[in-house]
């Protein structure tokens, strides 16, 4: 989780607006350096500690250093300072007070008191209540087309109204969702839905919010500690792919098992089963075929830096791409998609024998050939 926001803030460029003191929160801020100084202090502090982060060097006091120095920046100028900012400072620094002992918990509180907050702010402001704020930020500020052809079906304000209520709704019902462990799952499907929606519907990651909220979910999930990944191992495709995939487990999370070796039996997996789609072993639980590759991938860290560079690594201006980008993410891991993504899923392994140059495959082909 650290590390996705780490490199969020390297990749879109966040060193270069270490401020120097300015209006700071704190007046005695101000003169503890020369301003050129403070601000290379920080940007120094920022780097250090977010490259250190990435590469796995004091993983904790790396992303207590990078949070305290956010939240410096913030306390030492109100011109810098902003609630995405602050919602990154702080998330590093709970991040490097973590302990396994312990758990979550104080990441958990946080992402709660955001969401409360917010609602709460929005619950209590009359442009909200009217309708006001989000017809004016959506037809004047993004002229956003599909807002202004939408609204003109309804009376003055009636569809900014409903926006209005239906974000508050959903930013209170997060807070209470957040706090019942067995709606984790539900919740954290929201959130993702609420603020991909947001991206869609503006272009914008509202600077480092999008990153900073996407990635905290991961405190709400169960990582499974024993993966076992069943394949073919006289497929060749197979074969490339699971090296390819041992290339990105950095952590050799993964333990990767053919079923010609009969470990399918451990799991209760029949031969037939392994041999028409592989399956992944995780804690206790079962995947196979399509559910079982999009497991992989969300439990294969490389995977999530992957799709946080992918995101923040174009230019601002670039809204289009970051909405083609996140649209496809969320249609392969939308529950709703399994069936299709299982039909395609079978249809590659029915064939898989085809894209098996340079390594026969166990499964005949209708033809017989293998």
């Amino acid at each position: 989780m650290a590390k996705l926001v780490a490199l969020a803030l390297l990749l879109t460029g966040h060193v270069r607006l270490m401020p120097e003191p300015f209006l700071s929160f704190v007046p005695f801020i101000e003169g503890i350096l020369p301003p050129a100084v403070f601000r290379l202090t920080l940007q120094a502090l920022f780097l250090g500690s977010a490259l250190a982060l990435l590469f796995n060097r004091s993983v904790r006091l790396s992303s207590l250093v990078l949070g305290l120095t956010i939240l410096t920046a913030v306390t030492a100028s109100k011109a810098y300072y902003g609630n995405n900012k602050t919602m990154c400072g702080t998330l590093l620094f709970l991040t490097g007070l973590y302990h396994p002992r312990t758990g979550p918990w104080t990441l958990r509180a946080q992402l709660v008191i955001v969401y409360f907050g917010a609602g709460l702010n929005k619950l209590l402001d009359p442009d909200w209540q009217t309708g006001v704020f989000f017809d004016h930020w959506a037809s004047r500020r993004l002229e956003q087309p599909l807002y202004l052809w939408a609204a003109a079906l309804f009376p003055p304000l009636v569809l900014g109204k409903i926006l209005c209520w239906m974000t508050t709704a959903v930013e209170l019902g997060l807070a209470a969702a957040f706090c019942i462990p067995r709606f984790y799952p539900a919740a954290v499907w929201v959130s993702l839905l609420f603020h991909a929606s947001l991206l869609e519907f503006t272009g914008q990651t509202f600077t480092m919010f999008f990153y900073a909220m996407e990635s905290a979910m991961l405190a709400f999930v169960t990582w499974p500690r024993e993966k076992a990944v069943i394949y073919d191992g006289d497929c060749g495709i197979c074969n490339r792919i699971r090296a390819a995939m041992e290339r990105l487990d950095f952590d050799g999370a993964f333990a990767w098992r053919t079923l010609q070796s009969g470990i399918g039996g451990r799991f209760g997996i029949a031969r037939a089963a392994l041999e028409k789609e592989m399956y992944l072993a995780a804690d206790g639980r079962l995947y196979a075929g399509f559910r079982a590759v999009k497991m992989i991938l969300l439990t294969l860290p490389a995977f999530h830096l992957g799709v946080a560079a992918l995101i923040a690594a174009p230019p601002a201006g670039w809204g289009w791409y970051r909405r083609v980008v996140v649209g496809l993410l969320l249609a392969f891991f939308f529950p709703l998609f399994n069936p299709a993504g299982q039909a395609v899923y079978e249809w590659f392994a029915r064939n898989r024998h085809r894209f098996s140059s340079g390594g026969a495959c166990a499964v005949p082909s209708k033809d017989g050939a293998r």
